[in-house]
């Protein structure tokens, strides 16, 4: 096939010789390999496309509209293709046995043959509303931030406001607490009750309705045995009250709502959640929205009810923040494609492309939780999958300014210079992503599974679809315009004719007289002919537009294209090659980028200048990195000015009394199993899985009755130095808060009549036997028919812990009871009878588990991993060790705690996540991008790039006063996978250049990749700015760490790798490893050659 030189294309063509590299390297020898690569044999793909562009296009679109039309399906089927939750984070860890433990003694009663004890007494309030409803009550925050809140005004304000509450319609008549059957409104529990005459009947001075005497008010309160410990919880840390004065910078006050143990506001049920909720919103949010601009104090309230709702509406609100990335990018790759039609097909490609992804991680992987990181993906795809049509696209570009002998070579030459580059990014990008796919927990492992398939389904999408659309655009509407643009565009193309003529008259036509045959520009779009005659260059003129429909029609027929903008050669000042482009073809950021910023980034003096400002950078942020601490709370959901994020900060930090769900309490369980999941789906975030029992827990034995005995005993008996190290909490009276049920139950049993020391004649102490028990049993006759209990009935412990639950069957409640009820708990057995006194009463049960509760001193949301760890060991250990020393039966039980224990294995799980992340993506990028570039020099340059880059975004975190939390461990685990997009592209633009020299090879890189790599950063950090719109937090972090991902990227990338490349990059084989692959074989090859030779010599000798 004849080409636009002259010459015949043939695959046969021979190679330069290797020698070639060891001598001087001309601008011929670079024209020959840049000759021979692009009459390199096509892909057998991209012949495909070229002779088939409408086939292959219309194939591919299909498979993507598919996927629309397949989800479509699904939806109207009732299948859950996205099956969203989120409410709910799955952040459960089950390689540790605290989260099972957990799970069991929650579910502890979930038995066959259970025996309930209920009481027609429970301690309970029965009336309507009378207990209170911890999920929607609504807790007021008076700040005076550092001023003093006890002042008249700004009690007279807290007044105002709670009475103005107060007066909410239907808050008195349907929502409030009762205070008694009358169902009369409990006041709000507040400050101002010590004012208004409530409690009076203890202290005349606690009637000051006017606030004329407060300091006394609040000194007695605070003093007053009767009043003290209930005032302690209005209190800040820092308050000072004195007979005198009384200061304190803040307090807090409780709009009560009730539920009832019954009926349609039964606690703990949907049904009461959803109606708090609905009046909260509805009626009582306004109200509360109001006084947030109170300018005598800062107000601010917190209900976990009416914030569990406004997360979720505003989660919604801000993954709107998308459309606006979403537009952003469209516009964006409108403006640097130039065509609706490129950018409207990519664009669903990458939203095909989510939907696809989301049909097989459903339908074909089996997850079946999608929440909120993984509408995090959509923010990422976007940014990835605009940045590899940038590639694909500038490639395609860029070959429009050289010769090919059809377009399937041009095409195929696009192909190559992108596909490698893409490979690699997808690679690592994904690489990071299945970092956190190997996490234990559901949350981050659901996320990265899906977002590596997204890349992965992305790549492909690009490599196969993207050429159709192309070639599909070029053959068919890139020389269409729209109808009221034709006429501009006609005006544009005689000026740019009259201009062309102008400078035609200066030079002439011919580009190449190889063989006899010249060549001429005859059109806008660089298309040539060949002229056999030599005509000159006034016939030519006159023949445009006749030449330039025979051109069209050659091409049609042949499918061979020629573009020869780029032949025009010079050389600059410094030896350096470059292209002498056409200026109405070419990009002026590609003119920028290879011309301007390359002379500033090789400049003698500028790049030592800039060099130490990389350093610096380095330093600093590196210094930052090293202040990075562990997070010790939960997920934070809104900024810190927002009203809920400064409720909790006050709850945790403010008031010398924390609530009581802030402290951990310390559960030690006999009985219980861990439970069983492997019935569980994997993904399940409902599933707890099964009950599993101790069959050898028996607690019955005299011996083993001692030994719980004793095990109570020491714990009653530790030191306080021991109480302080496991941070057992004391209680008013100096005895530490343990509930152990043998000091309990012996107490009761002894101070009934038949016991010894009451005059009876029974001991009733522990342990209990058989003998003991028929004694007692035949000594109460109202209860308990002894004939049919043998000594074969071996349960004998649970009839005196029955008969202390119920307090002698007297229905009656008690302190024991509504602490020791739901420790213990009882299985119906053969043995099991009626209650002669009431046959609701079962008697002559087995004792399925038993427990004991601690509470401590530590604060979950406050306890990192590094202190909580050492905690939660010491006390394994503890039990551990009490649990060796115990008689079988009662040998296997441990210790638990509902949530703390699992939380903080959570909080190092995502600080080993992160840090494992970061260091399989750096080991994976040097080997990786080694052998792209097949250039070690290369890789370790592109690799330190990428530590830069790191190193930097994680000293953001600390700088931008975020702790390692969840977000944050997530957010480094894809430090790596986003930072080395760039610096990838840019290192396969240096390693295919044909020059042999940096500096050219610099230059190449730059003109080559520098428009798509900061045309694909400008997408992704257009795309993350809409993110700092958002009001979750978790959001808008995502959106600054991935500005700051992105901005570092290209920062280092096209500044310090691109001066390390100008300044020490690999010039001729340095590096190569293929240098080293011809090394090894020659010492093979001559190692086989002198072993051949001794064989011979040998035989012959």
């Amino acid at each position: 096939m004849k080409i636009a030189n002259g010459t015949t294309a043939s695959d046969g063509d021979t190679e330069l010789s290797g020698n070639k590299s060891r001598m001087a390297w001309g601008k011929g020898d670079t024209e020959e390999l840049q000759r021979q690569r692009r009459e390199e044999k096509p892909f057998i793909y991209c012949r495909l496309v070229a002779n088939y562009p409408r086939t292959t296009f219309a194939i591919t679109l299909s498979c993507h509209i598919l996927m629309f039309v397949v989800a479509g399906i699904l939806f109207a089927t009732g299948y859950e293709l996205f099956p969203t939750n989120f409410e709910v984070l799955p952040m459960e860890l089950y390689n540790i046995p605290y989260r099972l433990r957990d799970y069991a003694w929650r579910d502890r009663d979930k038995y066959s043959n259970e025996f309930e004890r209920t009481l027609t007494d429970s301690g309970f309030a029965t009336f309507e509303r009378g207990l209170y409803y911890s999920v929607g009550t609504v807790t007021l925050y008076y700040d005076a931030e550092g001023g003093n809140i006890f002042t008249p005004s700004n009690l007279r304000k807290i007044q105002e406001i709670e009475n103005d509450l107060e007066s909410s319609p239907g808050y008195t008549s349907t929502y409030c607490m009762t205070h008694n059957s009358s169902l009369v409104c409990k006041p709000f529990k507040s400050i101002l009750r010590y004012f208004d005459g409530t409690y009076k009947h203890i202290n005349s001075v606690f009637d000051d309705p006017n606030f004329n005497n407060i300091a006394a008010v609040l000194y007695e309160a605070n003093t007053n045995n009767q009043t003290n410990v209930d005032f302690q919880f209005f209190l800040p840390n820092s308050y000072s009250i004195t007979p005198t004065s009384a200061y304190g910078s803040i307090t807090r006050s409780e709009m009560l709502f009730g539920c009832s143990l019954t009926g349609a506001t039964k606690c703990n049920t949907d049904s009461v959640k959803d109606l708090t909720q609905e009046y909260l919103k509805s009626t009582l949010k306004e109200k509360l929205e109001g006084y947030l601009e109170t300018s005598q104090f800062d107000f601010y309230y917190l209900s976990y009810n009416l914030w569990s709702s406004d997360v979720f509406t505003q989660a919604i609100k801000d993954m709107l923040c998308a459309v606006g990335s979403m537009k952003f990018i469209f516009i964006f790759m409108l403006i640097h494609t130039r065509s609706f039609f490129i950018t409207g097909l990519g664009i669903m490609s990458i939203f095909a492309c989510f939907i696809g992804t989301e049909i097989l991680y459903v339908g074909v992987v089996g997850f079946k939780y999608f929440g909120f990181f993984h509408i995090l993906s959509i923010f990422i795809i976007l940014g990835i999958g605009a940045d590899d049509i940038f590639v694909f696209y500038d490639s395609w570009r860029l070959t429009a300014f050289s010769t090919y002998p059809s377009l399937a070579h041009r095409l195929s030459d696009a192909y190559k210079k992108s596909v490698l580059s893409m490979f690699i990014t997808s690679l690592t990008t994904c690489s990071a992503f299945l970092c956190s796919a190997i996490s234990p927990l559901l949350a981050t492992r659901s996320f990265g599974v899906f977002s590596a398939m997204l890349i992965i389904y992305n790549y492909l999408s690009v490599i196969i679809y993207f050429p159709t659309v192309v070639m599909m655009y070029h053959l068919k509407f890139e020389d269409w315009h729209w109808p009221c643009c034709r006429k501009c565009a006609q005006s544009s193309e005689i000026g740019d004719n009259n201009e062309k003529s102008s400078e035609e008259k200066e030079k002439p036509h011919v580009v190449d007289n190889m063989q006899g045959t010249d060549v001429y520009i005859i059109s806008e779009k660089q298309e040539i002919i060949s002229n056999t005659t030599g005509s000159s260059q006034e016939a030519v003129q006159n023949q445009n537009v006749k030449n330039e429909l025979k051109m069209k029609e050659f091409m049609s027929e042949r499918n061979a294209e020629t573009y020869n903008v780029g032949d025009f050669k010079r050389e600059n000042n410094d030896g350096i090659t470059t292209k002498k482009s056409h200026p109405k073809r070419q990009k002026k950021l590609v003119i920028f980028f290879r011309d301007y910023y390359f002379k500033f980034v090789t400049h003698k003096i500028a790049k030592w200048i800039v060099l130490p400002i990389f350093a610096i950078f380095v330093i600093v942020f590196g210094y930052q990195a090293s202040k990075l601490e562990p997070d010790n709370e939960q997920l934070k959901i809104f900024k810190d000015s927002h009203r809920y994020t400064k409720s909790r900060n006050a709850e945790l930090y403010s008031f010398v009394q924390s609530t009581s769900s802030s402290l951990v309490t310390i559960y030690v369980a006999w009985g219980l199993g861990l439970k069983d999941r492997s019935e569980c789906h994997f993904s399940s975030i409902d599933c707890r899985g099964t009950n599993v029992y101790d069959s050898s827990f028996d607690p019955n034995p005299v011996a083993n009755q001692q030994a719980l005995k004793s095990f109570c005993d020491d714990l009653y008996g530790m030191t306080t130095s021991e109480l302080n190290d496991f941070r057992i909490k004391i209680d008013s009276n100096g005895d530490p808060e343990i509930g152990c049920f043998t000091r309990n139950l012996e107490t009761y049993l002894t101070s009934l009549p038949h016991h010894t020391t009451q005059g009876g004649s029974l001991d009733l102490t522990l342990p209990w036997s058989y003998t003991k028990m028929i004694n007692f049993m035949t000594a109460e006759p109202s209860h308990y028919n002894t004939t049919g209990m043998t000594n074969s009935y071996t349960d004998v412990l649970s009839i005196p812990m029955q008969y202390w639950m119920y307090k002698g069957y007297t229905d009656t409640y008690t302190e024991d009871y509504g602490m020791y009820n739901t420790l213990f708990g009882e299985q119906k057995t053969s043995y099991t009878q009626n209650l002669l006194s009431d046959a609701s009463i079962k008697y002559g049960n087995k004792l399925m588990y038993i427990g004991i509760q601690i509470n401590t001193t530590i604060n979950m949301r406050t306890t990192g991993y590094s202190k909580g760890i050492p905690l939660i060991e010491k006390w394994e250990t503890f039990i551990n060790n009490k649990m060796s020393a115990m008689p079988s039966g009662v040998n296997s039980g441990y210790q638990l705690t509902r949530q703390s224990w699992h939380w903080i294995y959570v909080q190092k799980a995502l600080a080993d996540n992160a840090v494992l992340g970061i260091i399989i993506g750096v080991s994976i990028a040097f080997p990786i991008l080694t052998l792209a570039t097949m250039n070690i020099v290369i890789g370790f340059l592109a690799t330190t790039s990428i530590c830069c880059t790191t190193i930097c975004v994680i000293g953001v975190i600390p700088s931008a006063g975020w702790k390692l939390g969840l977000l944050v461990s997530l957010n480094m685990c894809l430090v790596v996978g986003l930072a080395v997009d760039y610096v990838v592209h840019l290192a396969e633009g240096y390693h295919l250049s044909l020059h042999k020299d940096r500096l050219s090879r610099t230059r190449d890189m730059l003109e080559e990749m520098g428009m798509s790599v900061f045309s694909g950063a400008c997408t992704t950090l257009g795309a993350s700015l809409f993110m700092f719109l958002s009001q979750v937090q978790f959001f808008l972090q995502f959106g600054i760490f991935v500005f700051c991902t992105i901005g570092f990227s290209i920062f280092f990338s096209l500044g310090l790798f691109t001066i390390l490349m100008g300044l020490i990059g690999p010039q001729n084989e340095i590096g190569d490893l293929r240098v080293i692959v011809r090394w090894c074989k020659r010492k093979f090859k001559r190692g086989k050659q002198i072993h051949h030779t001794q064989e011979a010599y040998e035989n012959k000798t």
